[in-house]
């Protein structure tokens, strides 16, 4: 999948034109990190992982990570949620 390549959540911009390339692990992290509501074109997208930050990390939390992936055409081949981080692998479909 290519797409706009975002720098610090803005597009990156070199030789005054915008970067384009893979995006499926940009697309991935903004999905997570996504309220819903954020998209005005699909509400419902948004894990919102940033409320999990020093809290409970349970089924929930999971369920809802592979829901929302799923609802954006990933397929999750392996998922895991650590105290330290989310491994995720996957490709879209």
């Amino acid at each position: 999948m290519r797409d706009f390549i975002l720098n610090e959540y803005d597009l990156e911009i070199a030789e005054g034109d915008f970067v384009t390339g893979a995006s499926e692990s940009q697309a991935v992290e903004l999905v997570l990190l996504s309220k819903q509501g954020e998209w005005k074109q699909f509400p419902e997208t948004g894990c919102d992982i940033g409320k999990s930050r020093n809290g409970s990390i349970n089924v929930l939390l999971e369920r809802n990570i592979r829901v929302q992936m799923q609802a954006d055409g990933f397929s999750i081949e392996k998922l895991r949620l650590t105290e330290t981080g989310i491994e995720i692998n996957g490709k879209y479909s």
